[in-house]
């Protein structure tokens, strides 16, 4: 999943959730009273699109909703009536049970709509099968939008109005539960990893097919047998997130802290990349452009290596596209142009 606003604006690993990570993982979850205003048929992938797109559709899909039940919204100029965002969209509202009361319930698991007046489970979207979340803007600011798939892998965009003021609170608290899940993910991979090359390989063997494997680039990070929905999406993606190869690159530090690679980026122009210290498989790429800093989260929630314009088979390859072709990554607030690698002195 993305999350807007989260991508690859100038945001690390730091960041300051509200709630605890017990009350997301507990499985009773953390609950907030919201009106369901109906959801929107979404007719491409998510993963097609690009972050300002998928921002847009999340939010044309809540004036769409909006606009279906009589709320009076100011009307937007529209200079990209010819937009393909339009075409990604249906262009009529579902609103079966639209304007109820509902508990929305989040939790590492799902997110779960479940009526107030008899606690009827109206939807219930695993946390694997949502793909973007948005808050509104402007005249619909108290409105949240997030994308998933049912269980006929229908796609759909369901519009929320909050309590007034609280619908960054609720991004936010689907944020924090979606890095919750897949930092376990992650783990349960690393262990599963770890207890499959203790139990079948003797270490003279492991280390000869370790060495192997590093030499033909083909470290196989997932196992074939897998049966999560999730793993299953991303395999090849985390496989190639998780090649040791970047470990020996001369831009690489290891897991310093964000303050220690500011210290090192003297000039304009220079970057480094660094492994996130509490996302497991995470990596920052640090840079300096002119007077300010920026730390870009190179692995998006679904495993893929990207900036916000492109995606990519490697860190490696994501730096060599950037600094061989003088070509700036564009991040939600400014440009970072890859000049000079800081290199790792041992």
């Amino acid at each position: 999943m993305v999350l807007n606003p989260s991508e690859m604006t100038n945001t690390d690993d730091e960041s300051r959730w509200i709630h605890s990570d017990t009350d997301l993982i507990s499985g009773h979850g953390v609950n907030y009273n919201v009106n369901y205003i109906g959801s929107v048929e979404v007719l491409c992938s998510m993963k097609t699109l690009d972050f300002d797109d998928r921002t847009r559709v999340a939010r044309d899909s809540i004036r769409l909703v909006c606009a279906a039940v009589g709320v009076a919204l100011r009307e937007r100029r529209k200079p990209e009536s010819s937009s393909p965002v339009q075409s990604m969209i249906a262009t009529q509202a579902n609103l079966t049970h639209s304007l109820t009361p509902v508990q929305l319930i989040i939790s590492t698991e799902a997110l779960v709509l479940k009526r107030e007046n008899d606690s009827q489970i109206l939807c219930s979207h695993r946390m694997e099968g949502i793909s973007f979340a948005s808050a509104g803007e402007h005249d619909t600011k108290d409105y949240i939008a997030y994308v998933a798939k049912d269980n006929m892998n229908k796609r759909a965009c369901h519009v929320l109005s909050c309590v007034e003021n609280e619908s960054l609170d609720v991004i936010t608290t689907i944020g924090q539960a979606f890095e919750l899940r897949y930092n376990e993910y992650m783990q349960t991979q690393q262990q599963q990893q770890t207890h499959e090359q203790q139990g079948t390989l003797k270490s003279s063997d492991r280390d000869r097919q370790i060495q192997q494997k590093s030499e033909d680039n083909q470290d196989h990070f997932i196992s074939s047998n897998n049966n999560n929905p999730l793993q299953q999406q991303s395999q090849d993606k985390w496989n190639t997130m998780n090649s040791s190869d970047v470990y020996k690159e001369d831009w690489f530090h290891g897991k310093i802290s964000r303050e220690d690679a500011e210290h090192l980026l003297n000039r304009s122009g220079d970057f480094l990349v660094r492994e996130s210290a509490k996302i497991p498989g995470q990596f920052i790429l640090s840079g300096r452009s002119r007077d300010q800093f920026k730390h870009l989260l190179l692995v998006d929630p679904e495993g893929v290596i990207r900036t916000k314009d492109y995606e990519f088979d490697s860190i490696q390859h994501l730096i060599t596209y950037h600094k061989s072709g003088n070509i700036p990554i564009v991040s939600a607030d400014s440009e970072l142009l890859l000049k000079t690698p800081v290199r790792y002195v041992k």
